[in-house]
């Protein structure tokens, strides 16, 4: 307990071990409530409900048998927890058992079908329309060729007629023709409406933006368009194109390396995973045609199987078969940390896995898979050279997740209501629109399903360089980490609202005192050092077994974040500029957080405009 009034019921510290019970399988499984206590008297407590606040007086015993509760298990597996940690209960079986039907009753101890009970939502809303399918494209035609091929070769399957759009940001004028061209050549064989938007066309939205919003141009710029000299990459600016051109609605989102058809792993399980620390799921091949052909087609609609739902409200995920809660799922949970999950909760966006090559510049992750995932990563040495570049992967979850956040490109958006610009620059612009997007809506989240889109980069990379590395977090992934901090500090609803109060957490770190700001950064980058360190060594005591190349490279990863804790280095973002002195890492924080800020401040005008707008915006090119 910490305090907290005068007591805080907490769930941070490790549970007592349970004692030999073996359970019934089909009895009912129960968990605590969470609370904040306060004292009444030496053997007295007010116990408050943080979901209800209703406040139950109880003896600090029965406190203390609650606190053995905390996760979803069989009544008996609970009395037989109480017995051996409690003294003086040992020979009480009856009584212990009476005091937690008691508690059952008083709703303090909630049983699996009361927990999903409670998510079930009285009435369903319509899902907002779906605006169109976008493909972010960036001077790489063979990839948005074949990537057309394949959404060509499903709609002669399914006939759905959907509206295509590329948002190209091109540099080169031949690849900006080519792009152009695909486009044209597959609306002509498919008969599809298709809508392109280049340099051009972009270049006139933002100047017609800018008129109706005056006060958002320079945000606009920003925003929408690509600065001078600007040397990082620019995915953000099509993502915010997109938010713009679907405001009100719905929106599908692909990456020009991507490819239809989703696959379905073998190992894909029905049901809903709310295990917050699942390990990834992965499995590695040979080469790039055996990673291309793993799992299977799936035979229904992919775009139907998001839209299905994206944007529905959890009790309505949870009724369906192939994301239903069960006892399987709830097992061991503790309540406290589903308390994300209520009634009001929807399905903000969804997202998936790949198959063929990685989606993240490191392969650091592979670090961390289960025993299955870690045996196949590492089944020969030669195999483990050529995995540790996550090229032929497939790497997704093998049952449906639930997060607050999501670290890679969701694939539907629910933009009904505002969702928040991201960084127009810098790797980890998915992240960062992630954890804006929470903090928008604390009540939304991302819905990973157990399918897979095809992922073919345009060469191999060599990840294992960037692997072996200290951890050395982007800017979007700073900021993101950041926005994470603010998870439940603030109470407004209104979605426009928290995100100026976002500008503002920004702005306020922006401008603190130079010394203030490089300290912060010198924080940031120790704790995300030490948290690798922390997660590897335990990874390194599970695997004794593993072979000893893989324990050789994880020493290598500890070796280096470790050295890096201790060196007096400037606090340097993956972003930044080498040569950067203590004081030049300061003043591009400054920068860069203050231009997300300005840009947080003049999107709720720009996207309510958008909203106004519907589908005019898009046909106006």
């Amino acid at each position: 307990m910490s305090n907290n009034l005068q007591y805080q019921y907490t769930f941070g510290a490790t549970p007592a071990p349970v004692a030999a019970v073996r359970p019934d399988p089909n009895a009912p499984l129960f968990a605590s409530e969470d609370a904040v206590v306060a004292s009444l008297s030496n053997s007295e407590c007010v116990f408050q409900v943080k979901r209800t606040g209703d406040a139950h007086v109880m003896t600090f015993q029965v406190l203390q048998a609650l606190d053995q509760c905390r996760e979803f298990r069989t009544l008996d597996e609970h009395v037989a927890r109480i017995q051996s940690t409690i003294p003086g209960l040992e020979h009480q079986r009856e009584a212990v058992m009476r005091v937690l039907q008691s508690l059952i009753e008083r709703d303090l101890l909630i049983s699996d079908a009361r927990f999903t009970e409670r998510l079930a939502t009285a009435t369903t809303a319509a899902p907002a329309p779906l605006r169109a399918i976008f493909v972010r494209a960036c001077d790489r035609p063979a990839q948005l060729e074949r990537l057309l091929a394949s959404i060509s070769d499903y709609e002669r399957r399914h006939r759905a007629g959907r509206h295509y759009v590329v948002l190209d940001d091109s540099v080169l004028a031949s690849n900006i023709d080519r792009h152009r061209d695909l486009l044209r050549e597959f609306a002509r064989t498919i008969g599809c409406k298709v809508t392109y938007v280049g340099p051009a066309e972009r270049q006139r939205l933002v100047e017609r933006l800018g008129k109706a919003v005056p006060q958002s141009q320079a945000a606009l710029q920003h925003l929408l368009l690509p600065q001078a000299g600007a040397t990082r990459f620019g995915g953000g600016r099509s993502w915010n194109l997109a938010l713009l051109l679907s405001a009100g609605g719905r929106f599908v989102l692909f990456d020009d390396d991507q490819r239809l058809p989703l696959r379905r792993h073998e190992l894909a399980r029905s049901g809903l995973d709310l295990n917050p620390t699942q390990l990834p799921f992965a499995r590695f091949y040979r080469n790039m045609e055996e990673a291309l052909a793993a799992g299977d087609e799936l035979a229904e609609d992919p775009f139907d199987l998001h839209l299905d739902v994206c944007g529905i409200g959890i009790g309505d995920l949870v009724a369906r078969s192939d994301y239903g809660l069960n006892r399987e799922s709830l097992r061991g949970l503790n309540l406290a940390r589903l308390a994300h999950l209520s009634r009001e909760t929807r399905i903000l966006a969804t997202q998936q896995g790949t198959y063929g090559s990685a989606r993240s510049e490191s392969a650091a992750w592979i670090y961390q898979l289960d025993a299955a995932g870690r045996a196949d990563l590492s089944a020969s040495r030669d195999a483990y050279l050529v995995n540790i570049e996550a090229q032929f992967i497939w790497q997704g979850t093998s049952r449906a997740r639930l997060s607050s956040i999501s670290w890679f490109t969701p694939f539907a958006f629910d933009n009904s209501l505002l969702l928040p610009c991201t960084n127009a620059v810098g790797r980890g612009e998915d992240a960062l629109f992630s954890a804006a997007a929470h903090f928008c809506h604390p009540d939304a989240l991302v819905l990973e399903l157990p399918v897979a889109v095809g992922h073919l980069q345009e060469q191999s990379r060599r990840r294992s360089t960037r692997s072996l590395q200290a951890s050395t977090p982007r800017v979007n992934h700073f900021a993101t980490d950041y926005i994470q901090r603010q998870f439940g500090n603030f109470l407004a609803s209104d979605a426009a609202q928290r995100l100026g109060l976002l500008a503002d957490i920004f702005r306020d770190l922006a401008g603190a005192g130079e010394a203030a700001r490089i300290t912060h950064l010198r924080e940031y980058l120790n704790y995300v050092r030490a948290d690798a360190i922390e997660r590897l060594q335990q990874q390194f005591e599970v695997a004794s077994d593993a072979p000893v190349y893989w324990q050789a490279d994880v020493r290598s990863i500890i070796d280096a974040n470790g050295r890096a804790l201790i060196a007096k280095a400037p606090p340097r973002l993956g972003d930044w500029n080498e040569e950067f002195d203590p004081a030049a890492c300061a003043q591009a924080l400054r920068l860069e957080l203050g231009e997300l800020a300005d840009n947080y401040d003049a999107w709720p005008r720009l996207w309510e405009h958008a909203r106004e707008a519907g589908d005019k915006l898009l046909a106006g090119f």
